[in-house]
């Protein structure tokens, strides 16, 4: 998808389009075009428990200990999960900022 096509199915001047792209990136634009729901079924329960603790903060080394792993364990499921939803750790953070994740951890690990 390219800037113009953008502007054009949001009905919005190109010039704004680009002025927003600089500010925010284009994950942010597209963002009312993703369905990370989607993405998140994609992902194995264990990319699911290692995206929930990037989203709530925690570091690889932290998350390794949470989860009986390795260090590099978190980091190749993490390299995974970056591809899946095609974004960076601060992106993934900020797209899924509005997921309750200390619930849903509660619920898949009562």
């Amino acid at each position: 998808m390219t800037l113009i096509s953008i502007a054009e199915q949001q009905r919005r001047p190109k010039e704004d389009v680009y002025a927003e792209v600089i500010r925010a990136g284009i994950h942010k634009v597209l963002a009312g075009n993703v369905d990370y729901a989607k993405k998140w079924d994609l992902l194995t329960p264990r990319e699911q428990e290692v995206t929930a603790l990037i989203c709530l903060g925690y570091r690889s080394n932290q998350m390794a200990e949470i989860l009986a792993v390795s260090y590099d364990t978190v980091r190749s499921h993490s390299k995974h999960i970056y591809e899946k939803f095609g974004l960076s750790r601060k992106e993934l953070r900020q797209a899924l900022q509005d997921w309750n994740f200390m619930e849903w951890w509660k619920n898949t690990h009562a």
